[in-house]
């Protein structure tokens, strides 16, 4: 299991309890209860807004701490550390479907440390991602094959202006995960390998956070829904920071 994670840079893995699904979709569609019309129509502020609340719902209702649960010996594996932390909060990935929309909303391709001060210390996360509702190959995450095995410094990028509008820092957009200042792969990387991670029912994907993924343009008729956080081990969060808590980074730990 190890070895293929580390080979591929991925892993995509059956829910060991189907509960887990069925708690995120209950709160999307409390959320998410007005028709299809009315969110296709609303401005990318007034979406983001509703986004935000229902992500902030998940993050109340421990989804995590039930992922820990049922997948706590997993994740251990493939991070091949007794100890398994958890970002404190996740984000829920809800893209409009693009032909409705005059601009993307959704993220370009990229690997965490694009963004990250602590390189060395991303480079030992993983992100796990978890389909929720209205999620196909039409609009699934991409991924470039075997890409987090390309150092950094190979990658070319560049800063761009965002599309539909300036994403300010801590604002709404901002918190849902888009970029307030994004960047542009332009070189080092061949983004016609790009392929979809395709889902069977009540699967998800662990995958390096150093694979270059985005770019999940929503083709199809429906609002795609996704959730996804970030797990290390214990040992790689020990090496970046001399006392571990919740003061000086954002992961939390559910083993005892």
């Amino acid at each position: 299991m190890q070895k293929k994670f580390n080979n591929n840079g991925f892993f995509i893995k059956n829910l060991n309890s189907p509960v887990v699904i069925k708690k995120l979709l209950k709160i999307v569609n409390k959320h998410f209860n007005k028709s299809k019309k009315y969110y296709l129509k609303i401005n990318r502020r007034e979406f983001s807004q509703i986004v935000l609340k229902c992500q902030r719902d998940i993050d109340k209702s421990n989804i995590v701490k039930l992922f820990h649960k049922y997948e706590s010996n997993f994740f251990k594996k493939i991070l091949n550390d007794n100890k398994v932390f958890y970002s404190s909060g996740g984000y829920l990935r809800a893209v409009r479907p693009s032909i409705n929309l005059p601009k993307k909303e959704y993220l370009d391709w990229h690997r965490e440390t694009f963004y990250g001060r602590k390189k060395k210390f991303i480079k030992s996360c993983v992100n796990v991602w978890v389909p929720v509702k209205h999620v196909n190959k039409l609009n699934s995450l991409k991924y470039i094959p075997k890409s987090h095995k390309i150092k950094d410094n190979l990658i070319k990028r560049k800063r761009y202006k965002v599309e539909n509008g300036s994403i300010k820092k801590l604002s709404t957009e901002h918190k849902i995960g888009f970029a307030y200042a994004p960047k542009k792969i332009i070189s080092g990387i061949n983004l016609k390998k790009q392929k979809t991670f395709d889902f069977k029912k009540n699967q998800f994907v662990s995958f390096s956070a150093m694979l270059v993924h985005g770019n999940a343009k929503n083709l199809s008729k429906d609002i795609r829904f996704a959730f996804n956080f970030g797990i290390v081990g214990g040992s790689k969060l020990q090496e970046n920071y001399k006392k571990i808590d919740s003061r000086n980074h954002r992961y939390i730990s559910f083993d005892n």
